[in-house]
């Protein structure tokens, strides 16, 4: 059962995250004749790039491993959850809870992208020569008590997220790579047995994409010419 006690509110973060959303609301000002999906890529780019922040002034702030999570395709059994894939992201740090029992515990309540927008995990590559390698970790969220996820590796809950992982310094922790995340326009539809996807492969999606970088010390860049978004390397043969 998910906990909600109102003396241990989600506050700090979201604060950050909630000022990334006001920015974002102010830029529809400027975005001209950029409308329709490529305004929301827009927004969705702002919003990740003050999540990623909160995600490291929270391993900062709790001296703790931070995880910025992003909920996966995989999930597709929870029908009532399907409008997460892919674009429902959160923040969750290694803790001890009031209980004094260790887990993954919320720092936020999680926040969707725009819809039509989405998290490509296929399109998105480290800075060196080998694929981000789609970290995921099972999560019950959002819990200001452990509960099940005490599994610091895997997590421990019952659904798929991707992360990318902050050390508790504020550098990333996927070593000397830099880490791409690449938002992309996308459809979500059924495939021929009935499991949902997101489809970036539409002729008018393809161009409309925008990344951030994760770089290893923790700060964040963000790419808005898709021209400018490196293709994952070929996975090495086996």
């Amino acid at each position: 059962m998910y906990c909600s006690n109102k003396k241990h509110g989600f506050t700090l973060v979201e604060l950050l995250v909630v000022i990334s959303i006001i920015l974002i609301a102010s830029s529809f000002i400027f975005i001209g004749g950029n409308g329709g999906d490529g305004a929301k890529l827009t927004s969705s780019q702002r919003i990740v790039a003050g999540i990623a922040q909160g995600a490291r002034g929270q391993a900062i702030l709790k001296n703790a491993k931070t995880r910025l999570i992003i909920y996966s395709e995989n999930n597709t059994s929870a029908e009532a959850n399907i409008d997460k894939m892919l674009r429902f992201f959160g923040i969750v740090y290694w803790g001890t809870d009031q209980d004094g029992k260790e887990g993954w515990l919320a720092a936020t309540q999680g926040t969707s992208l725009p819809e039509g927008i989405y998290f490509n995990p296929d399109g998105s590559p480290s800075s060196g020569s080998n694929l981000w390698n789609k970290n995921t970790m099972n999560l019950d969220y959002p819990r200001l008590r452990a509960g099940s996820n005490t599994d610091k590796a895997g997590g421990g809950g019952g659904e798929e997220y991707y992360y990318y992982e902050f050390n508790s310094n504020g550098t990333m922790a996927s070593g000397f790579d830099n880490n791409w995340l690449v938002l992309q326009a996308g459809t979500l539809k059924p495939d021929a047995s009935g499991k949902y996807e997101v489809v970036f492969t539409e002729e008018d999606k393809i161009g409309l994409r925008s990344a951030l970088i994760l770089r290893r010390m923790g700060t964040t860049t963000r790419v808005d010419d898709p021209g400018d978004i490196k293709e994952p390397a070929a996975a090495p043969a086996p």
